[in-house]
């Protein structure tokens, strides 16, 4: 089952500034999401459950898996910085 992809606007600035190569990655790991919502390398953050985190180089992809509506939502794309990195993101 293929999933619906959806990124908030506030992710969509943050993906058209990062580096070139960077947004390469982002985008292919994004567009990769639709056909495996659960990549290998798909963290789930604690104390969220249904929301989860890749990892990529010093970047994090969060986003957020609604299976009843066969929708994965692309909430953040953020340099890793701290346990801050997380904090706004649920807003």
């Amino acid at each position: 089952m293929r999933y619906r992809i959806e990124i908030t606007e506030t992710a969509k600035r943050e993906v058209k500034r990062l580096p070139g190569n960077i947004r390469q990655r982002v985008r292919r790991i994004i567009n990769g999401l639709a056909d495996n919502p659960f990549p290998r390398q798909a963290k789930e953050l604690r104390n969220m459950p249904g929301w989860y985190r890749i990892r990529l180089d010093g970047w994090r992809i969060i986003y957020r898996v609604e299976a009843e509506k066969v929708l994965v939502l692309i909430l953040r794309v953020r340099r890793k910085t701290g346990p801050e990195t997380y904090e706004g993101i649920a807003s």
